[in-house]
């Protein structure tokens, strides 16, 4: 359609300037003097206007909608597209002043520059907004697409909005509830504007998150930030780059820890990733019950935050996988007496990429790195560990080297569930070993395309079932 519109301009210029040129004696001979000669210089003056529509019509066409949004997919402004035609226009009009009758658009502007001087007055307020996005645009403070926030005692809140249009007088925001809220320009010069797009990529954001004065900080932090790690996984908050744990102050009540993370902030508002991510820590905090500071004087019990070590484990090993679903009260029990806690500073390598194993540890606090080694002695990560996840299965159940190493990405506590445990167990209950390697074998399958394949996935079960029974063939003696 646009470029159908530049067709019909074009040929009407062609005509245009066939009739000044081509025909301008005609013209001369068919109206009496002065007419004639006034008729083809109005004519030459309507044939600069047309070229320069011509020429706007080609940067519209070829340019803004061609280059820009198809290619570049960025959208121009109304405001810019107006300054162009009308700059267009007003160079046209002039050229063809000048070319026929010699006037010069100087002295035009000159004369006008008294009726230009009240009309400013009267219309101080739509100028002011036409300067405003005029400026705007020079200083390329933002474009059609971007998220902003703008903070303006107009509003009863910030407003955060995405860019949606940009005229001579409003700036459009689509908001996130779907309503469309009109800016005027003049707004966004004078009060603070963030742009979320703007240098692209995530955004830091953060949480606070108070806690007791009498816990353990130290806890506290490894607790929060673990649990921030295993958040960092759902879109939109980003996981390539780490979130990290400051403690911002301390009262006499608490300690108040911020939880500092990264998101796409063009995917999301800002408030919905921080409450993603509020969320997630009070759940983890009930979980391990960290206390809230006490706020006012109250007579009370004195805190407990501890925990029976074997409620804790028999609680740990209920829940994972491998012995989900497949261990009596008794049994657990007795798999439980076996296990041991213990507790990692922060970068602790606790396994190591091919070293020989023969226990699995189950986080309880805080979040590990899973990395391999790369040829050239370079490591991938290609996993993080939070609370409630095992690492070390495969070693534990068949003696399997240690196919990945695991570091400590915050203090941890881990329950390590080792060779001796579980060969007492199987000694008791030998039918487990079989269901053992069945949640094993799915474990493995899900991690390849052999999933899809029942004759494999029974194949890779019975495998796994025979290093077993090789490595735990003492319990069967």
């Amino acid at each position: 359609m646009k470029k159908a519109g530049l067709i019909v301009s074009l040929l009407a210029l062609a005509l245009l300037l066939a009739a000044r040129f081509g025909a301008s004696g005609l013209i001369t001979a068919a109206l009496n003097p002065p007419y004639g000669a006034r008729a083809v210089s109005a004519l030459g003056v309507v044939v600069a206007v047309a070229a320069a529509i011509v020429l706007d019509r080609l940067v519209r066409t070829f340019y803004w909608d061609g280059y820009l949004h198809r290619r570049l997919n960025r959208e121009t402004p109304t405001v810019i597209k107006g300054l162009l035609t009308i700059a267009l226009m007003a160079l046209g009009v002039s050229m063809g002043l000048f070319f026929e009758e010699g006037v010069s658009f100087a002295g035009v502007l000159t004369a006008s520059g008294a009726a230009a001087f009240v009309l400013g007055i009267a219309l101080q307020a739509p100028i002011n907004d036409v300067f405003s996005g005029v400026s705007l645009n020079l200083d390329d403070a933002f474009a059609i697409g971007d998220w902003l926030t703008i903070y303006s005692d107009q509003f009863p809140e910030p407003v955060y909005g995405r860019v949606q249009g940009v005229t001579w007088r409003t700036t459009f925001l689509r908001l996130c509830d779907g309503r469309r809220l009109l800016v005027p320009n003049h707004v966004l010069t004078t009060n603070p504007v963030m742009n979320h797009s703007r240098p692209p990529g995530p955004k830091r954001l953060s949480v606070e998150m108070p806690v007791a004065f009498h816990f353990s900080a130290d806890r506290a932090m490894s607790i929060l930030l673990g649990e921030a790690f295993r958040m960092v996984r759902t879109k939109p908050l980003v996981a390539f780059r780490d979130p990290d744990i400051l403690i911002d102050r301390v009262t006499p009540d608490a300690i108040i820890f911020h939880v500092r993370f990264y998101a796409e902030l063009d995917e999301a508002d800002p408030d919905m990733a921080r409450s993603m991510m509020a969320q997630a820590l009070y759940r983890a905090m009930l979980r391990h019950n960290v206390p809230n500071p006490v706020t006012q004087v109250e007579l009370v019990k004195g805190f407990d935050t501890s925990r029976d070590p074997k409620d804790e484990a028999r609680d740990a090993l209920r829940n994972i996988s491998i012995f989900e679903n497949s261990l009596g009260a008794a049994q657990l029990d007795a798999l439980v007496a076996g296990c041991e806690l213990k507790t990692f500073p922060v970068g602790t390598a606790f396994i190591k990429q091919g070293e020989a194993g023969s226990s699995m540890f189950v986080l309880l606090e805080g979040a590990a790195r899973v990395s391999i080694a790369m040829p050239g002695g370079q490591s991938r990560e290609v996993a993080v560990l939070t609370v409630g996840d095992i690492v070390g299965e495969m070693s534990l159940m068949t003696g399997a080297p240690r196919a990945a190493s695991v570091i400590c990405l915050t203090a941890m506590r881990v329950l390590e569930v080792t060779k001796a445990s579980m060969e007492s167990l199987l000694a008791a209950e030998p039918g487990l070993m079989e269901r053992f390697s069945r949640v094993l074998a799915a474990r493995q399958s899900g991690l390849s395309e052999i999933a899809s394949n029942s004759g494999q996935k029974q194949a890779l079960e019975l495998d796994i079932l025979a290093q077993m029974r090789r490595f735990f063939s003492r319990a069967f003696r």
